[in-house]
């Protein structure tokens, strides 16, 4: 089930399928030709659950094209942790390594193991159940993954090389061995340094990440793609979006006003009241999630991509400031906010990470709740708290804001939960 949901395979509902099964299969014992009906529901749920296997083997073999051997990469989507070690075919300065990650996500850890050997250590995401009751489902971060390794892996196997790619849980992976082999870095280290350094110089694709990173960076806006965009907003918000009512409403309306034309006008009138009626649910639930944004302009500052934060996963607020400030000013502050939780009869802290970009721009992640809206046409989903945003506002940012002045607050994430 975990592989299934980590490659976006829906999961199987074959609960109602096989007590159908078994309840006609008791029946046709009685009734033979009842029997032919259960068979057939047995036979298509093994083609369901066949046509999964298939689709999970494929997205298994999908590092198989990353040309170097990759080893263990089922072990890392379902690690507690999960981490990778890569070993290279010669040394490369590892602080450009990570000073490149963290240009991507801060919140990676990249340890170095020995000149040629360093490991990168991420965090699971959090995949919700379709139910509110169901437990969420703990995977490897294959967005993240494949944004490493174009960006990072892809060129610095293209310029450096890399021998092998080991995945795994942090806890438990043994840490590569670089192979003793007679490399480039053995002939430049009886050169000079100068041969060296040139030797351990970082691929320039990572030079360019490694300065251009923060000047350019935002939260994603990943959100931005989700169906249903407005109407989760709407859920996320507390409010209520438009519906099937209003749907109904303006359709009986349509009727209404063409019955008075004859029968063929009941019909006509019909259907334009339902296809007016799903725009105006459309437009009105747009217009609705606008103005759950333009609430949080309102605070003396620019605040961009409120809404945006509201449904993703891993919330994100870049706070950039008009002056550098000593950082443990804001860190004192941070802690403060706290939600009670129901699970833990505890309280836990709002703010889950803090980064530094650079000496203006901070990253703060904040901790997702869980949206449940009603019914079935959206399943529940992770994203920002209204409560906490409120409180961050009035303990953090205005008194920040009076204290240094804020420039703007740029507001997104990620729409998977990181944990």
């Amino acid at each position: 089930m975990r592989l299934a949901r980590a490659f976006g395979i829906a999961p199987t509902r074959s609960g109602f399928a096989i007590v159908s099964s078994a309840t006609l299969g008791a029946i046709g014992l009685a009734a033979p030709p009842i029997l032919i009906p259960a068979a057939a529901i047995v036979a298509g749920l093994g083609g369901i659950a066949l046509d999964d296997r298939r689709a999970i083997a494929k997205g298994l073999r999908e590092v198989d094209t990353w040309g170097f051997p990759v080893d263990g990469y089922r072990a890392w989507l379902l690690a507690n942790e999960p981490a990778f070690d890569i070993e290279l075919q010669r040394d490369v300065d590892i602080q450009i390594v990570a000073t490149s990650v963290a240009a991507i996500d801060a919140a990676v850890v990249v340890e170095r193991k020995s000149d040629r050997v360093f490991r990168i250590v991420t965090r699971r995401i959090a995949i919700p159940g379709k139910q509110p009751t169901a437990q969420p489902l703990f995977v490897g971060d294959r967005r993240l993954l494949g944004e490493l390794h174009q960006r990072i892996l892809a060129p610095l196997h293209a310029d450096v090389g890399i021998v092998t790619m080991r995945m795994g849980d942090h806890a438990t992976l043994a840490a590569l061995v670089a192979s003793q082999r007679t490399s480039t870095t053995t002939g430049v280290e009886g050169m000079g340094g100068a041969f060296r350094e040139q030797a351990m110089g970082a691929p320039p694709a990572l030079q360019a990440l490694v300065h251009s990173g923060n000047a350019s960076r935002r939260p994603p806006q990943e959100a931005r793609s989700l169906r249903q965009r407005a109407e989760r907003v709407m859920h996320a918000a507390n409010a209520s979006p438009s519906g099937l009512g209003t749907v109904i409403a303006i359709t009986f309306g349509g009727m209404t006003v063409g019955g008075q034309v004859g029968v063929a006008g009941v019909g006509v009138g019909a259907v334009a009241g339902f296809i007016g009626g799903i725009a105006a649910v459309v437009t009105g639930n747009r217009q609705k999630a606008k103005s759950v944004a333009r609430a949080a302009l309102a605070q003396g500052f620019p605040v961009e991509g409120y809404d945006d934060w509201l449904i993703s996963g891993r919330p994100l607020l870049d706070v950039e400031l008009a002056a550098p400030i000593d950082r443990a000013w804001l860190l004192e502050r941070l802690p403060r906010l706290t939600a009670w939780s129901i699970s833990s009869n505890s309280s836990v802290p709002w703010v889950e990470d803090v980064t530094w970009l650079d000496e203006t721009l901070v990253r703060i992640e904040t901790r997702p709740t869980l949206v449940e809206p009603p019914g079935n046409r959206i399943a529940p989903f992770y994203g920002g708290s209204q409560l906490m945003f409120r409180s961050l506002v009035v303990d953090v940012l205005q008194p920040l804001h009076e204290h240094v002045g804020i420039v703007a607050v740029r507001m997104g994430g990620y729409i998977d939960r990181r944990v």
